[in-house]
């Protein structure tokens, strides 16, 4: 095995993240999810009718969240290697850490839910769902302060950090993030609604977009790019 099998093994760590998030929807819930202008019987109800979907659903997250912990490493490697002083980086590594406290929040909301849907009352139940979904928006807190810190980097550093197209990338999503993660915080119902607003989930989308491209450029090279000067 050469010396770079195992940092490879780390970088693809990113890809099977995002193709573990893919299938989370997949194999997920098919019905919409229900707003925050629903009532607690709705919510009971969408459990009790997807509750299997749902506890496939987390199965699938709790192995994507595995994953990119893991994955933290590898991108915490490349991008410390590319700047004299580990100061970027360790803001990456945080953002890093705070997607996947979110995420877990947010798993282990939804599955206390649909777990114990039959014997809880409806209230406690919307109370486990709303959780979830917090959990799930609040994950843009980390997704916002991971790539800013990536872009950053990138362009501090040039292509010894990430390559310019991932570079660029990186800030855009940061930016609509945040943008986004602000907004949330004022909409119970519309496109920016954390419930069922489309532009929350356009975010996560983007960041499995991130995941399999930040994988696929250190899977080519997972050892920092160092200048020769």
């Amino acid at each position: 095995m050469s010396e770079d099998s195992w940092p490879k093994v780390g970088a693809s760590m990113g890809i099977a993240a995002a193709v573990l998030l893919i299938l989370s929807f997949v194999f997920g819930p098919s019905d919409a999810p229900p707003g925050f202008d629903d009532s607690a019987e709705d919510v009971r109800a969408f459990i009790l009718d997807n509750r299997s979907a749902i506890q496939a659903a987390v199965a699938f997250q709790f192995a994507a969240i595995v994953s990119v912990a893991w994955f933290l490493g590898s991108v915490f490697y490349r991008l410390r290697g590319a700047e004299p002083a580990a100061r970027l980086s360790v803001v990456a590594l945080v953002g890093g850490v705070l997607i996947g406290v979110g995420g877990m929040i947010g798993s282990a909301a939804t599955a206390a839910a649909a777990y114990h849907v039959e014997s809880l009352d409806p209230g406690v139940v919307l109370a486990l769902w709303d959780m979830s979904i917090f959990g799930y928006t609040f994950f843009l807190v980390g997704l916002t302060v991971l790539t800013a810190a990536t872009g950053a980097l990138g362009i501090r550093a040039g292509k010894k950090a990430v390559p310019d197209l991932l570079c660029f990338y990186s800030v855009g999503l940061a930016i609509y993030s945040f943008v986004v993660g602000v907004v949330t915080s004022f909409s119970e119902t519309g496109a920016f609604s954390p419930s069922d607003g489309v532009l929350g989930l356009i975010a996560f989308l983007g960041f499995i977009v991130w995941l399999l491209a930040m994988g696929a450029t250190l899977v080519r090279e997972p050892r920092p790019i160092r200048s020769g000067g």
